[in-house]
């Protein structure tokens, strides 16, 4: 019976098709043998927590981030890659917490969206805190209130370019 502790991402699935060194696979086996390969995998670089690398038996490495005993792969590095990453400390971002999400139909909730991507743009803010910031409001920076944000931050882009022709 397959796993259902692990929760694999669509990034971290492109991420094994494009690392796995085994034979082809068709499209529906794909998921079947990453999930076989978690299951048999082992906590790898001593990081325990929230947070944790899996050496996988066919050699790559896991980032999975726990929530409520499920784990969430966010990416499937090679062993390389994730050595170096260990060893410049950047792993630790994989260890971002798995917010509840808002639903984007509530017209105050657009409107949260909308303000917020007018302080992130007259602010300066990089790309990565704004999503950031949005997961710490619980809207998903991937989702439809991603959408709605982009849309109101790129109608911001514009009017300033509008305005300085």
């Amino acid at each position: 019976m397959a796993s259902t502790r692990f929760v694999i991402t669509l990034h971290a699935l492109s991420r094994f098709v494009e690392r796995y060194a085994g034979i082809g696979l068709k499209v529906g086996q794909i998921r079947l043998v990453l999930r076989a390969e978690l299951d048999r995998g082992v906590p790898f670089g001593g990081q325990v927590g929230k947070s944790t690398l899996y050496l996988l038996p066919c050699g790559l490495v896991a980032a999975v981030a726990w929530n409520h005993g499920r784990g969430f792969v966010k990416t499937v590095l090679t062993r390389g890659q994730a050595i170096a990453n260990m060893e410049s400390g950047a792993i630790l971002r994989f260890a971002r917490p798995v917010y509840a999400v808002r639903d984007t139909s509530d017209a105050a909730n657009k409107a949260e969206l909308q303000v917020l991507a007018e302080r992130h743009f007259h602010a300066g803010i990089e790309k990565k805190e704004r999503n950031a910031i949005l997961r710490e409001h619980g809207f998903d920076p991937a989702g439809e209130a991603g959408d709605i944000y982009r849309a109101a931050y790129n109608a911001l882009i514009e009017a300033m370019r509008g305005s300085a022709a």
